[in-house]
């Protein structure tokens, strides 16, 4: 996960693979969904916090706002695809097809969210904070809401270990 050598395509690169992996471990969805739709927080934004916590990076508040500025057109995009996803969501079966079409072009945005922050990951930003704090700072998490995310975050990565000692 740490290997920064560039890959072939910006959108195949770890920090997608990280994404994909950490989002299906137990607990994660829910809490970022939560995050997202109570605090308004980016979840790619987190995943990338994530994504330096566990390479041990820490993230400045320019790199934060250089990464969200830069993010805000596509995230527009994703947002408007999102509640449109959810309409259609709400006349399931009759509307599968149409959904199903949302979900995979919203997922094909965050990719490229990703993928821009991947390039971020690669320049040399000088790092003053832990990224988990930085990313609470920006949506307000509350104290117990971060420690919730390094115990994710820490079983996370005992699971993959517990995978790559097999």
């Amino acid at each position: 996960m740490t290997d920064s050598t560039p890959p072939s395509s910006s959108k195949e690169n770890p920090l997608w693979q990280f994404s994909l992996d950490f989002y299906r471990h137990q607990g994660v969805e829910d809490f970022l969904l939560d995050c997202q739709d109570t605090k308004g927080a980016d979840v790619c934004l987190m995943l990338w916090a994530s994504y330096a916590a566990v390479c041990g990076h820490q993230l400045s508040e320019e790199g934060w706002r250089v990464a969200d500025r830069g993010l805000a057109p596509r995230r527009r995009m994703i947002i408007s695809v999102r509640h449109l996803r959810r309409l259609l969501g709400r006349f399931r079966p009759h509307t599968v097809r149409v959904y199903e079409m949302c979900k995979r072009y919203e997922l094909n945005l965050e990719r490229l969210q990703l993928a821009a922050l991947w390039k971020i990951c690669l320049e040399a930003w000088p790092g003053d904070k832990p990224a988990l704090q930085l990313a609470g700072q920006q949506y307000g998490l509350l104290q117990k809401d971060q420690v919730h995310w390094a115990g994710l975050i820490e079983s996370f990565m005992a699971s993959v270990e517990n995978l790559d000692a097999v």
